[in-house]
């Protein structure tokens, strides 16, 4: 997804998200919220961007059980049987690829609350990115004797 159309529906929605350079001039990280009926506190947003495109999208908020396993039937029932992994006690995560791309919903545990996750990766955008670009070293100034 551009970034244009992942800001423009953060901020449909009522939310806000600002992004940052990072030391590889191909990727930037943004940040920001967005509002969720179901998480009391609404979603903490994170996308990391590949040329101006959403790579990596994940969303994250206080929800409850029901909510989390709502998903988790609603995305095994449109995407397949996932990769499933829980300890029963703090933590629980689902996981779908489909052509490249990946879904992976977590359940975590801790104080009496419950934090969902839910991260989209798009695998082709990331493999096609490549080792980053070899910095030139800067020329070391002489120092005077």
């Amino acid at each position: 997804m551009p970034m244009s159309e992942a800001r423009a529906l953060i901020t449909s929605q009522g939310g806000s998200l600002s992004c940052k350079a990072t030391t590889d001039p191909r990727l930037r990280e943004c940040t920001g919220a967005m509002p969720f009926p179901k998480a009391s506190s609404g979603f903490d947003v994170l996308i990391s961007s590949v040329r101006d495109t959403a790579a990596v999208i994940v969303l994250t908020g206080n929800l409850s059980e029901g909510t989390i396993q709502d998903w988790a039937r609603v995305f095994t029932r449109e995407l397949g049987t996932p990769n499933h992994k829980s300890d029963y006690r703090a933590s629980e995560s689902w996981q779908w690829i489909r052509k490249g791309q990946m879904l992976r919903l977590i359940r975590h545990k801790a104080n009496g609350k419950v934090e969902g996750a839910i991260t989209l990766t798009d695998g082709p955008l990331l493999d096609a990115l490549g080792p980053p670009p070899a910095q030139t070293p800067r020329p070391k100034k002489e120092r005077p004797d």
